[in-house]
């Protein structure tokens, strides 16, 4: 292998000549450098056996030709996130009326030294908001820029040192021969070598829908695109920052869009900002009106600036209305757990999926490798006219002939696309590439002693028929001692169907009667109540190949074997389905395998109970139904077999007509429309095409059901967690509105001054979005039934609590208001006297924060239960903001002054005011033990109930009698 300089002299990167080649797509320039084998010499490559190197060198390689990774947007500065909070209207607005008032107050205003105190507090308090604000989106922008990265981390299979690995697409190399299947992306720019029936979807590149067929004389890849059909092998050219896809994205600046959720809050803050500012508008002309009216007589210019202060309050209570916090809230919920599904193997794609989950009424889930372990093993088989069912190595030789183990053996190797990493220490397990089913038949070729990488060189493949859902089987012709040969696999009774013919023990061929069909059909179904799948392979010897057809002559085939793989049923499984029955969500099953083998296995798992009713459908029959008969069968329907993609998209589109939220798995290429279709779609990562991935929102990292109900926990806590802040901050509105409008008009003039309505901003916006949306999961989320479509987000029992705790703290503070100088001594003042600072107003400010301090411990529960201090330590960050709240308070009351127009109080008042805060702890629990939820008539929607307690059934619209599948079709 030559070193790192002479690469380096040998292959100028920026002189090359291949990135003109791959841009303009010229074939000739490739010949100009010899061909695909020219430029793999020149790029120190082999065809064969691929990079021959060793870290060191792939590394060298890589500083030289750059790593597979694409250009990001920079990382956002906090200054320039601080500025753009700057940018807030209604800051801008406070903040030159802060300016204005500390002109005012420096030059003319009747208070001497002291009269820019205020201003230079709200402008402070401005800042910090801004300050806040930018530092929530620098830390969340950090948390989605480590979550993107793991979301593009995609694996390919590659030739390296003569073996074939499984690497992460960043690793891939310039000079790499790399190994394309149906789904898969093109990870690079490269050119095509070798393949079968290979074509290319370039949409993404060109805008062009139909998929281009790539050969030898077409054989330019690009980066991007996508394996519409069948397989191929490439080499890597350009990578990273130098492929067409990396100049293209590097192009792009795509802007993050809104959740339904996002979007639906953000119009709840619209709404809520109007009535915000229409009681400021009162306000403010109430307390103008009484200020002329009081100093009439005693008018002195210096006094025009309180006109400032009263529009700077108006302006102040519009900040406090318009609750920002709500998107905050739901996007730090949102990144909070996406940060922790992925430590349950669940990685986010979309953000939506997060608040959509928490709703789901039905899964549609896989068999193989999401229910089952897909870890594929030959267990039972058929060969010769005997029945195997164990011990196989040792006795499909005894009854078998040399000459049908050899036929067989190459059938396997020519016709699969899987391939196997044998194990470097005898204790370690044969690693599966591809298709596990496939991976599963070499394992068995491999066990009677022979070499299928060998057999598959040996074989020289003039024509491959890839996997197609809508067939069920696979195809290959290849040259067998000079005469075309084409060996077939595929579901058993399908295979069955097109033999006429099979091979016996003796090596004879003799006819397949309509009495060894009875039988065979039999062992079939004896092996598919065992829970096995079943495969049939067969072939037949051609007289010529019709190079251009596409449909593959496999008819009148000779039977060579059926074959029982066994993929054991995930230990964890049945637990995972009875949890999500006990949440109230409906589990289905949706396989490609026989009704049989699909039955046993929704059995075991606990999908299919001895509740009578329900029904077992196959795809035919499935097809046959109307929508109206299938709409009255679907609530009863638990397993789909042999479905095939359409069908999967159609029980997906009928379920969510009727109004249904929707969760599908799916691994395969021709699952991608029904992933789209889902409400929420989950691509294996493990096994899951690029076509799977790229059509879900969530990607379920090791492939299990089991991880399915960590989504569902995340994604109600997602929902409550913002029903929470909802609660919290729709009270402090109704208690801040109110006390502002009726103080001002009732001649009390601001009990709560703006610098201290933007404290309290600080606290429901920005310090309550932090602890109310990171409240973790529980098990309990699990017990309630889903939310579905319509149930929306402010219930009666939250309109029951928000109200009655409300209207408490406003009797509390206006009794502070009104009668304060009676109950602690204080003396009466006049208008322009609680225009400052004082002690009455100072407690009665300092009750209202503690209201609010203690009212959001209430917040953190959203049912009827007794105890709010529930698991109050397991979420740190609740804890230490509430701390932080109560010591920021102190310092504000008693520091304060005449900047945050405060007064100093003692030790009585203090736990006056912590008393009388604390107190909305006994109250909240009287409420919600002693007052029932309110059931209103008008809160209905399409004859359902939208809104309702959290034991409210849900899923009204999946309800149904049970049907007899027989008596349905005796009707028709």
């Amino acid at each position: 292998m030559e070193d790192g300089i002479q690469l380096s002299n040998k292959f100028k990167l920026k002189n090359d000549p291949l990135r003109d080649i791959i841009v303009s797509k010229e074939p000739a320039k490739i010949e100009e450098l010899g061909g695909v084998a020219g430029i793999a010499e020149k790029l120190l490559s082999n065809i064969e056996k691929g990079l021959c190197e060793d870290d060191a060198a792939l590394k060298e390689r890589e500083a030289y030709y750059g790593r597979n990774e694409f250009p990001e947007a920079p990382a956002k500065n906090f200054f320039v996130l601080f500025l753009n909070a700057l940018k807030e209207p209604i800051l801008i607005l406070l903040g030159i009326c802060a300016i204005i008032e500390i002109i005012l107050g420096v030059t003319i205003s009747h208070e001497g030294a002291s009269g820019w105190i205020d201003g230079v507090a709200i402008l402070i308090a401005v800042l910090l908001v801004a300050g806040v604000t930018a530092g929530t989106d620098y830390d969340k922008d950090k948390k989605f820029r480590a979550l993107n990265s793991v979301k593009n981390d995609r694996k390919v299979k590659v030739r390296r040192n003569g073996s074939m690995v499984v690497i992460q697409i960043a690793n891939v190399q310039v000079g790499d021969i790399l190994l394309l299947d149906t789904g898969d992306y093109v990870p690079a720019d490269g050119l095509y070598i070798e393949g079968h029936a290979f074509a290319v979807d370039e949409s993404a590149m060109t805008g062009e829908s139909d998929s281009v067929k790539k050969n030898k004389n077409k054989p330019v890849l690009l980066s991007g695109t996508q394996v519409s059909e069948g397989s191929a092998v490439m080499i890597a050219t350009n990578v990273g920052f130098n492929s067409e896809w990396g100049i293209t994205y590097s192009k792009l600046t795509l802007p993050a869009e809104d959740t339904p959720l996002q979007e639906s809050l953000g119009n709840l803050a619209k709404k809520i900002g109007w009535i915000g500012m229409i009681v400021a508008v009162l306000t403010f002309v109430v307390l103008c009106i009484q200020f002329i009216v009081s100093e009439k007589d005693n008018w002195e210019w210096d006094k025009a600036q309180e006109f400032l202060r009263f529009f700077t309050l108006a302006i102040t209570i519009v900040v406090v209305a318009v609750p920002e916090g709500l998107p905050l809230a739901v996007t730090l919920s949102l990144a909070y757990s996406m940060k922790a599904m992925l430590k349950d193997n669940n990685l986010v794609r979309h953000l939506a999926a997060c608040e959509t989950m928490g709703g789901a009424t039905n899964i549609c889930s896989d068999k193989t490798g999401t229910l089952t372990e897909n870890r594929m093993t030959v267990t039972n088989i058929w060969i010769g006219g005997n029945y195997i069912p164990d011990a196989l190595e040792t006795e499909i030789p005894k009854k078998s002939n040399k000459q049908l183990l050899d036929w067989l053996s190459n059938g396997i190797a020519a016709n699969s696309g899987a391939h196997l990493k044998m194990p470097t220490n005898a204790s370690d397990r044969i690693e599966f590439i591809g298709s596990k089913t496939e991976c599963a038949l070499l394992v068995l070729a491999h066990k009677l002693g022979y070499d299928y990488v060998k057999l598959r060189h040996d074989s020289k493949i003039l024509q491959v028929f890839p996997f197609s859902s809508e067939k069920k089987r696979m195809s290959t012709i290849i040259s067998e001692s000079g005469t075309p040969r084409i060996y077939t696999k595929g579901a058993s009774e399908i295979i069955l169907g097109l033999c006429v013919d099979y091979i016996d023990a003796s090596g004879n061929k003799k006819a397949l009667g309509a009495e060894l069909q009875e039988e065979l059909k039999s062992t079939i179904e004896k092996m598919a109540n065992e829970g096995l799948r079943t495969l049939c392979l067969g072939y037949k010897d051609l007289k010529e190949v019709q190079e251009e057809s596409t449909v593959a002559p496999d008819d009148n085939l000779t039977l060579l074997a059926i074959v029982g793989i066994k993929d054991p049923l995930r230990a964890e499984v049945p637990d995972a389905i009875r949890i999500c029955k006990q949440a109230g969500i409906t589990v289905r099953m949706v396989t490609g395998d026989n009704k049989l083998t699909a039955s046993r296995i929704a059995a075991d798992c606990g999908i299919l109970t001895a509740t009578a009713g329900e029904v077992v459908m196959e795809g035919p029959d499935f097809r046959k139904l109307t929508d109206d008969q299938l709409d009255a069968i679907l609530p009863k329907l638990k397993v789909l077999a042999r479905s095939s993609p359409s069908d999967k998209h159609r029980l997906v589109t009928r379920l969510k007509a009727l109004k249904e939220v929707v969760a599908v798995t799916g691994d395969g290429t021709n699952d991608g429309p029904a992933l789209k279709a889902a409400d929420v779609g989950f691509g294996m990562g493990i096994a899951g095409t690029e076509i799977a991935k790229e059509a879900a929102d969530i990607i379920i990292m090791d492939d299990n059901f089991a991880s399915i109900v960590q989504p569902v926990k995340w994604g109600r806590c997602v929902r409550g967690n913002i029903q929470k802040f909802l609660q919290f901050q729709l009270t402090v509105n109704m208690v801040a509105l109110t006390i502002a409008l009726v103080a001002a008009a009732s001649g009390y003039g601001e009990p709560i001054r703006p610098i201290q309505f933007l404290w309290v901003n600080l606290i429901q916006d920005t310090l309550a979005a932090l602890a109310l949306a990171t409240e973790k999961p529980t098990e309990e989320l699990l017990q309630n039934k889903p939310a579905g479509r319509h149930e929306r987000l402010i219930t009666p029992l939250m309109w029951r609590n928000m109200v009655f705790v409300a209207i408490y703290q406003i009797a509390i503070l206006f009794m502070i208001l009104y009668a304060g100088e009676q109950i602690w001594g204080l003396p009466d003042l006049t208008l322009l006297e609680r225009t400052r600072a004082n002690v009455q107003y100072t407690i009665l400010f300092n009750t209202f924060v503690f209201f609010q301090i203690f009212n959001e411990i209430n917040c953190r529960l959203l049912n009827n239960d007794w105890n709010p201090f529930r698991g109050f330590f397991d979420n740190w960050m609740f804890s230490a903001i509430l701390v932080f709240c109560i010591a920021a308070q102190v310092i504000f009351i008693e520091v304060g002054g005449d900047a945050l127009s405060t007064r100093h109080l003692n030790v009585a008042q203090w736990f006056a005011c912590l008393g009388l805060g604390a107190s909305v702890l006994i109250v909240h629990a009287f409420v919600r033990l002693a007052i029932p939820v309110p059931d209103w008539d008008w809160l209905k929607y399409n004859n359902k109930k939208v809104f309702g307690s959290v034991d409210a059934e849900a899923g009204e619209a999946s309800g149904s009698d049970e049907v007899d599948l027989k008596e349905k079709d005796d009707k028709k």
